[in-house]
């Protein structure tokens, strides 16, 4: 089978790899797409010493269900599955908190076990166990449900930031995450969703975003739109969605008294000191809160609001290649020429 493999920093190749092997307890899938995330690029550019070479890459997947292991329960073969990818231990302290995704024996999808940018994937055992694969029903289109893991990072990071029903949201940079999480905050409720960016073709492809108002960071004085559009407050939640320095730094001038400030976005190891003003978070009682992955039940979440038809994915998906062409998916991510790029292993 075809597949995309992770060899080292900026080494990726599609080359010919053996079908996974069935077994009495894994579970082997068809792939229908993948999409190409931020860690994907991050792979194709400066590497990841997390990510074991050689690997076949890629989590961001929804596929059919061509063998179900004997000693598997609760699927059947044609079922289309979606995954969780971080594969928690299940045995540690912050497993028994049920933050699986902080767990420190975590085992991810992409880089422990081989990933989705190929014809078929096998789904491990203790991925299985974990509940980490998740059934998506009929009622969501391929092209979706691979939305669904990236989706549910976002309901983690906003559910820990508090966005809730008449809030006033800013999401700091626009990106594939940024567009996300401007649509699932629409879906919590938000009266206003504004979305920072500063360079096209991005500020464009916002633009096709249902009832989001897009503010041009380069040209536009940003905290006065803020300002302006929220009454004079702030907002009450600020998504940091930039992997910037600068635009960390920011946020706490864009958030009322009282609101939220999330780092979705996190920045680049050996550089991620930011400096903030403690008075300002000290008399404006700031919330400045992290959040990293998520969890089967925010996967099944994500999924949920899928089948609802409640989250908009047609502007956010804005290219579609076959998996010969996937470094010039990568490319697109990395000049910035896209947002969500999906990757069809299968010739049509």
């Amino acid at each position: 089978m075809k597949a995309a493999v992770y060899y080292g920093p900026a080494d990726i190749r599609v080359e010919d790899m053996p079908e996974p092997t069935r077994t009495d307890d894994n579970l082997l899938v068809e792939i229908q797409c993948c999409a190409i995330c931020g860690t994907d690029l991050k792979l194709a550019t400066i590497g990841n010493p997390r990510c074991h070479p050689p690997r076949i890459i890629g989590h961001e997947l929804v596929g059919h269900i061509t063998h179900v292991g004997s000693q598997v329960d609760g699927f059947t073969i044609g079922e289309r599955v979606t995954l969780a990818t971080t594969v928690a231990c299940n045995n540690c302290s912050y497993c028994a908190l049920g933050l699986g995704n902080m767990c420190p024996n975590a085992k991810p999808i992409s880089y422990d076990f081989d990933g989705g940018f190929a014809e078929m994937l096998e789904i491990p055992p203790a991925a299985i166990a974990g509940g980490n694969v998740i059934k998506v029903p009929d009622s969501v289109p391929d092209e979706a449900a691979a939305l669904s893991e990236p989706l549910s990072c976002a309901i983690n990071a906003q559910k820990l930031a508090g966005v809730k029903a008449g809030d006033k949201v800013v999401v700091i940079g626009g990106g594939p995450l940024g567009a996300l999480n401007a649509e699932l905050a629409k879906t919590l409720g938000a009266a206003k969703v504004m979305v920072l960016q500063r360079s096209e073709p991005r500020l464009s492809l916002l633009r096709q975003l249902k009832e989001i108002v897009v503010i041009n960071g380069a040209e536009e004085d940003v905290e006065a739109v803020v300002k302006a559009e929220t009454g004079g407050l702030g907002a009450d939640v600020v998504l940091m969605c930039a992997p910037t320095r600068e635009a960390h730094e920011s946020s706490i001038k864009l958030v009322r008294k009282g609101g939220a400030v999330s780092l979705f976005a996190s920045l680049p190891s050996g550089a991620s000191e930011i400096r903030l003003d403690s008075r300002v978070m000290h008399y404006g009682e700031l919330r400045l809160v992290g959040a990293s992955d998520s969890r089967p039940e925010h996967v099944s979440q994500a999924v949920q609001l899928m089948a609802q038809g409640k989250i908009d994915t047609s502007a956010i998906i804005t290219h579609r290649i076959s998996l010969e062409n996937i470094h010039d998916g990568i490319a697109l991510m990395k000049n910035k020429q896209s947002l969500k790029v999906l990757v069809y292993p299968r010739e049509s």
